[in-house]
This record gives structure tokens, C-alpha cells and sequence, in this order.
């Protein structure tokens, strides 16, 4: 199977989702951009993430969420108040998987999630000694003993479709436009995710992981109209979201909940090197209209 950008599944869903923009965008006062193919409350913005510390002011509870996908980013937001002397009280940061805890346990619903040791651990579990299964196959070219590959197959999958009905009918539809054997390629390597994914959800009743527990916050946003965050997140008017090279379809079904359900405002920060890439893809992104739906449960 070749890794070159001209067959991945992914690049040619960018191309067919071109359509999706008309580049008819309005600029804000803040230097952010808004698109009629976006929720109102979202903003995009290119660079000048830090402008966001000039809202930083002395309040009693926070107004505003950050959420920075990595750690360090979120340690170099708290030194930078730090800094500049201003109130660490302004901002609340986290990451989106922090958020879904919260409002996970504001309905009752476990918010554990299995780390990666223990999904490559059922990963191999799902194959024999022999390595073969009864319910599982792989593609040629991908070793049924090697569940790295295989969970980073699953994982890259999920990253890019969310396992949503809709993005993985554009996979299938971009996958038949391909000439054999791409075509068929891509068809398998999606139904080996799809069943691997199956097949470590009949082993667990916990989260797989990070991503599954925001596509569960995201089921809940949209089940519950917004009162989930509402309940967990009173007073927040806010949440920027910064440090993004690329958006992952997991973040944008999350954000599109949150807008689609509540008055909260959202900015996206996005890079400067990969921002105008991004610009154009966020209304392709955003697209779907059930986030948090899925076709496996």
C-alpha cells in the first residue's frame, strides 16, 4: 500500500470537500474571520494567539476556556501570564479531553479511557497465536503481528473520520474514484480499522481512549441540547482554542456540539505556517451534521 499523498484517502476527501468553500468569509475586528459555511460563534483566526492575554483581567471565576492540545503548550500559556504579571484566575487551561471529563461526570458516564499500553494489549488479544482470526483480516502488506501498525491504522482512521457516517461515506466515495489497486486498498485499510475498532469495543466497556471520551462529550452536548455544559461549565462565555496545526475531525465535532447547543463563543488559533491551509479546510470540516454520531456502538 503506498503512503504517497497523490492516493491517501484523506488528501483527495481535502480536494472533494474544495466545493464545500465559496472563500466568501467576513473579517472581525479582532483580525479573525467568520465563513457563512460556519456556525455563527466560530472565529478563525491565523497567528496572534497571544492577543487573548489582553482579556486577562482579575474576576472571580474564569470566563474563558483554553484548550491547547499538547502539555507544553498549555505550561508556556501559564508562564506567559506569569510573565506579564496578569491573573492565571482569568483563563481556565486545559485540553479537550479534560473538558469531556467534566462533562462526562456531570451525567454520570464514566470518563476512563484505557492508555495505549492497554489498547495494543487487546489489540494483539483480537488475533490468535497463529495470527489469524476468525473475525478479523488484514490487507496484504500489513502484518497481522504487529499491533503497533494496526492501532496506528485505527487511530489515524478515527483522527481523520471520526468513525461518522458521513466522512466515511466521503472516504468510500473519494476511495472508488481511485484507479485499482489504490482503490481497493484504501476500502480495506478503512474495514480493518472499522473492525478493529469493533472488535476492542466487545473487550472493554472503557473509553479506547483520549478521543472517544470527547466523542462521547460530544454525544452528550447534542443529547442533552447544551444543559450538560451549562450545568459543569456556568459563567464560561469563552473558549479559544490555540496551538493547532491541523484540526482533527474528533476536535471540530466537539466544537460544532458546543456551538450547535450553547451561546458560547469559540475562537480557533491556528498556526501561521499552516494557517491558510486551514482556513480553507475548517468549513469542510465542520460539514457534518451529527457530530458525535457514529457507526460503530
Amino acid at each position: 500500500m503506498s503512503n504517497s499523498d497523490e492516493y491517501h484517502p484523506h488528501t483527495r476527501m481535502r480536494e472533494h470537500k474544495q466545493d464545500d468553500w465559496d472563500g466568501d468569509d467576513v473579517m472581525t475586528h479582532s483580525g479573525g474571520f467568520r465563513s457563512a459555511a460556519l456556525p455563527e460563534q466560530i472565529t478563525c483566526h491565523i497567528g496572534s494567539e497571544m492577543s487573548l492575554l489582553e482579556r486577562a483581567c482579575h474576576t472571580s471565576a474564569p470566563k474563558e476556556i483554553l484548550l491547547a492540545p499538547v502539555e507544553l503548550h498549555q505550561r508556556n500559556i501559564k508562564r506567559r501570564l506569569r510573565e506579564a504579571d496578569l491573573p492565571k484566575e482569568a483563563f481556565s487551561v486545559g485540553a479537550a479531553a479534560s473538558v469531556s471529563r467534566t462533562l462526562l461526570s456531570e451525567c454520570d458516564v464514566s470518563a476512563i479511557a484505557l492508555d495505549r499500553i492497554d489498547r495494543l494489549g487487546l489489540v494483539e488479544q483480537l488475533y490468535d497465536e497463529d495470527g489469524d482470526s476468525s473475525s478479523l483480516s488484514v490487507p496484504i502488506g500489513i502484518r497481522s503481528d504487529d499491533p503497533e501498525h494496526i492501532e496506528q491504522i485505527r487511530s489515524e482512521i478515527e483522527t481523520i473520520t471520526n468513525f461518522n457516517p458521513q466522512r466515511l461515506s466521503a472516504w468510500r466515495a473519494t476511495a472508488d474514484e481511485l484507479s485499482p489497486p489504490f482503490d481497493g486498498d484504501t476500502e480495506e485499510v478503512l474495514e480493518l480499522a472499522l473492525a478493529v475498532e469493533r472488535g476492542l469495543r466487545a473487550q472493554t466497556d472503557k473509553a479506547l481512549s483520549d478521543i472517544e471520551l470527547i466523542r462521547r462529550a460530544t454525544r452528550q452536548l447534542t443529547t442533552t441540547n447544551g444543559d450538560v455544559w451549562r450545568d459543569a461549565f456556568t459563567g464560561i462565555e469563552r473558549v479559544s482554542v490555540l496551538g493547532l496545526s491541523s484540526i482533527s475531525a474528533p476536535y471540530a465535532d466537539f466544537l460544532q456540539a458546543i456551538a450547535q447547543t450553547t451561546s458560547v463563543d469559540i475562537h480557533i488559533y491556528c498556526r501561521p505556517a499552516t494557517g491558510e491551509y486551514l482556513r480553507d479546510r475548517v468549513p469542510s470540516l465542520f460539514a457534518v451534521t451529527t457530530p458525535g454520531e457514529v457507526v460503530i456502538e
